[in-house]
């Protein structure tokens, strides 16, 4: 795939837009657990994030 020029004011556009709508989370995790969740996520296709929404809906809706 040949990639695409993106301007300056479409970055900042962009990143305004994130910002708006995503909150940032930041995770202290043992080197050790995060390889075994990287190796998870590899083997099942899905990203980072993907892992820590999935686990934290799942958590939520079996203690309601």
């Amino acid at each position: 795939m040949i990639g695409i020029a993106v301007s300056e004011a479409k970055k900042r556009a962009n990143n305004k837009w994130v910002q708006s709508h995503y909150k940032r989370v930041n995770l202290a995790i043992t080197f050790e657990e995060m390889k075994v969740i990287e190796a998870y996520c590899k083997a099942n296709n899905l990203s980072k994030n993907a892992f820590f929404l999935k686990a934290a809906r799942e958590k939520m809706e079996r203690e309601k």
